[in-house]
């Protein structure tokens, strides 16, 4: 059976109904409002130091990875996602990743009311050493299921958000988070699988999870929002988002990339929200199958439309089903450059060139977006 085809991905938030008392019964009192950073908002995340040379992984026999967790463990959170009543309705987990100013990244739907599409009343967030802090929203993206929270910045421990673009296949990695909700602080192993994966759409067509980073770190059930760690570097390249469960599936667990996380994150906390430029298309990606199918190089990439929207900027501008894009302006689309990744660059209003391969010929439109609803 194949992952497009009939997979289950589980979204790895945890509804904790069942729990509520567990989890309530062991979380920490507060008083009072939190007090939150007054650092300029509008600055981007700290940048990790740029991956050079990284020191190679030593056998497992070692410390290496023990002493990878025990300088990280700090900035990982489990987030508690409450009613207005302050019972729990879910929980997930997290990482602080501005220390100055209290940043916390999370997936959008350890946020989300479990009732609806809004976000929960109030959060916490619940750190390895059994403090509880109170977080606020800053924003979300349910689109790329990122969302930012702020603690109060009181002797918190940040993880460097690293360029996911340098992480070879093979690499080491560790993932950390509340396995079950419960199993709090939770370290599991594996390597990084493969990159540039896509979600099925059809499974999820409200999430456009792009540049997914596949691991067989094992993660379950309220991992969702947590580090995926480059051992080697101890920088974080990914957040853990969602997992296949199939009969005769394993180890098939999937990370939003550090890149995409780091612009939506950035954008969030500029803007409170991320702003789109409409083109109104639908598309696939553009596979070696499909451009052998189209009478393309194997080696083609791309997207193929597959509908564009009557009235909208891309039908304005003479786009059609079956052509192949491949470029914005002089971006070329490929599993690095994705082009739901590589449009949040573009807002309403602005023009983009689109390079298309059209009955196998490379024509050139221009595009003014439009806004996205």
């Amino acid at each position: 059976m194949s992952v497009r085809g009939a997979a289950a991905l589980i979204i790895l938030a945890v509804i904790v109904s069942a729990l509520t008392g567990a989890v309530a019964g062991s979380l920490a009192a507060r008083g009072g409002l939190p007090e939150f950073s007054v650092l300029p908002s509008d600055l981007p995340l700290p940048v990790a130091s740029p991956v050079t040379s990284p020191q190679p992984v030593r056998n497992p026999g070692n410390e290496a990875i023990p002493d990878a967790v025990k300088t990280l463990l700090p900035g990982v959170v489990t987030v508690i996602n409450k009613l207005p009543s302050g019972e729990p309705q879910g929980s997930g987990s997290g990482y602080v990743v501005d220390a100055q100013r209290g940043y916390v990244l999370t997936n959008s739907h350890v946020i989300t009311n479990a009732r609806n599409s809004a976000p929960g009343a109030a959060f916490d967030a619940v750190f390895a050493d059994g403090r509880t802090l109170a977080a606020r929203l800053v924003g979300r993206d349910p689109q790329t299921d990122i969302a930012v929270l702020q603690v109060p910045a009181q002797g918190l421990t940040a993880l460097a958000l690293g360029n996911s673009d340098e992480v070879p296949q093979g690499a080491q990695v560790i993932a950390i988070g509340s396995a079950l909700g419960e199993l709090r602080n939770s370290v599991t192993i594996g390597v990084v699988s493969a990159k540039g994966r896509r979600m099925p759409s059809e499974t999820r067509p409200d999430l456009l999870l792009e540049d997914l980073i596949q691991t067989d770190a094992a993660i379950s059930p309220g991992n969702s929002g947590g580090p995926l760690i480059w051992v080697a570097t101890r920088q974080v390249i990914g957040m853990n988002t969602l997992v296949v469960r199939e009969p005769g599936a394993e180890g098939l667990g999937f990370a939003v990339s550090a890149n995409t996380v780091r612009r939506i994150a950035d954008e969030l906390i500029k803007n409170g929200a991320v702003e789109r430029g409409f083109i109104g298309i639908q598309y696939r990606e553009l596979t070696a199958q499909i451009a052998r199918a189209l009478s393309l190089p194997a080696q083609t990439t791309g997207v193929v439309l597959t509908s564009v929207g009557a009235g909208t900027p891309g039908a304005a501008a003479g786009l059609r089903p079956n052509d192949v894009l491949t470029k914005v302006n002089d971006q070329v689309i490929d599993p690095k450059h994705p082009l739901a990744t590589v449009m949040l660059a573009y807002r309403a209003g602005d023009r983009v060139r689109l390079t298309v391969i059209r009955d196998r010929t490379q024509v050139v439109v221009e595009v003014a977006l439009g806004r996205a609803s």
